[in-house]
């Protein structure tokens, strides 16, 4: 199986998210998803030199490794 990775699922940069934590777009979709799960994100800056140049949102990274995007209780 591929290793599946960031620069799959990128989307362009939206103000307001937060630069860090952050993954390149050469980092693992599942490295993003960690962070983004232990950090309680929907979507994670993706940089290049320190700056952002996009972000990966968690439901994309579920969707493109064939898994479903967790749902909180009620």
């Amino acid at each position: 199986m591929r290793t599946k990775k960031v620069e799959e699922i990128i989307r362009p940069y939206k103000e307001g998210i937060q630069p860090q934590p952050s993954v390149t777009m050469s980092d693992k979709i599942i490295h993003a998803i960690e962070l983004m799960v232990n950090n309680n994100l929907k979507s994670i800056a993706v940089v290049r030199n320190k700056r952002p140049i996009g972000m990966v949102r968690l439901e994309d990274a579920f969707q493109k490794l064939g898994l479903k995007t967790p749902r909180k209780n009620s």
